[in-house]
């Protein structure tokens, strides 16, 4: 079948809208009739070569939609369900999902980062040239075949969009703030950085019901939104950011602090606004060649603790699921997250929003 598609050719190039082919789903596959679909910050790394994709691909990672086929031995889910895509999926029963660390797995996830479906070819071509799935799901297309297992069931009430930036932005912030930071009511919190990740972790520490959240970003449009969704200050980034957070955490520090940017000397630097006792959770993700330094000596006497997180920091089918129900509860008010609507051939304005950092959360909507 005929499907429109944004590819990426090229690590710098700019991403096309075009015309490719799709073949039905195999053996434990299904075919999705994409509903929305986001604009994550990912993506862009990909783009840009920050973090490397396999290339010619079909590009996206966030995404939902309606189940409309699926192949041989599918029984996960049937024609008609509405699920959510899930780029990292488990395998339920390897070292790391035996005790609980379902978000380590690599089982399963390393066949769905391949490029390819399992049995080792794309159902993606073009000009009768293979393109590689993009994190397994290549949410960018108004169809796109999947392997079953990156398939979540969503309530009828959770909108396609909704359910779209769960599966990565929402799922990565709050996981951060709930399951990395471990943050309870008596926690004074810093989120670093408002975008998508940020605001959701903004998000996360509200749902846990932190004293104090205080958001700090560079582009003064965002203090409405974080305030929106929980933060109680909100910071313009400067030289004495380090120092107003003292001032407003009764002199010592946060109890956490996230950093939800990816830039190597913020991570350095926000170590400093941690309190004694404190823990800094990265969750932003610098590019693959660069690294953050810290002094030891603080790290040391002062009892601090570093620790990264990484997609929802749990289970995804189980983050997926619990989000969706604070969604549906009005715990969790996603859908205020998403600032912009776009068609898919309008991708490329969407992507030079994203830069300028002004926007919450930008879709694709089919």
């Amino acid at each position: 079948m005929k499907i429109t598609a944004v590819t990426l050719d090229a690590v710098g190039e700019p991403v096309r809208v075009e015309e490719v082919d799709l073949e039905q789903p195999n053996k434990g596959e299904v075919l999705v009739k994409m509903g929305a679909a986001g604009v994550c910050h990912s993506d862009l790394h990909s783009i840009s070569g920050q973090h490397p994709a396999d290339l010619p691909c079909v590009i996206g990672h966030e995404g939902a939609g309606e189940v409309v086929a699926v192949g041989p031995e599918v029984s996960r889910v049937k024609v008609g369900d509405r699920v959510a895509l899930n780029w990292q999926p488990n395998c339920g029963n390897c070292f790391y999902c035996d005790r609980g660390e379902h978000e380590l797995c690599r089982e399963v996830t390393q066949t769905v980062w391949s490029g390819y479906m399992a049995d080792g070819t794309s159902r993606i071509s073009r000009n009768g040239k293979p393109l590689f799935h993009y994190s397994g799901i290549s949410t960018w297309a108004d169809h796109m075949v999947v392997d079953q297992v990156c398939c979540e069931l969503i309530p009828d009430e959770v909108p396609y969009e909704v359910a779209a930036i769960i599966g990565c932005a929402v799922a990565t912030g709050v996981g951060a703030a709930i399951h990395r930071g471990r943050i309870s009511p008596d926690h004074r919190v810093v989120v670093v950085g408002a975008g998508g990740v940020g605001l959701s972790a903004i998000m996360g520490a509200s749902m846990a019901g932190a004293k104090q959240i205080i958001a700090v970003d560079q582009t003064l449009e965002k203090e409405e939104l974080a305030r929106e969704f929980g933060a109680t200050d909100f910071i313009l980034s400067s030289d004495e950011d380090i120092e107003r957070v003292i001032e407003l955490t009764e002199n010592r520090g946060a109890d956490v602090v996230i950093e939800a940017v990816g830039i190597p000397q913020l991570q350095q630097l926000w170590l400093e606004g941690v309190r004694p006792g404190g823990t800094l959770v990265l969750v932003g993700v610098p590019h693959v060649d660069v690294s953050s330094l810290y002094g030891s000596a603080n790290l040391i006497r002062m009892q601090k603790t570093i620790t990264g997180s990484y997609f929802s920091a749990t289970d995804t089918k189980k983050a997926i699921q619990d989000l969706c129900a604070a969604y549906v509860d009005g715990r969790l008010p996603v859908d205020r997250l998403i600032t912009k609507r776009i068609q898919i051939d309008e991708i490329q304005d969407a992507i030079d929003l994203v830069v300028t950092g002004v926007e919450g959360r930008i879709v694709i909507t089919f």
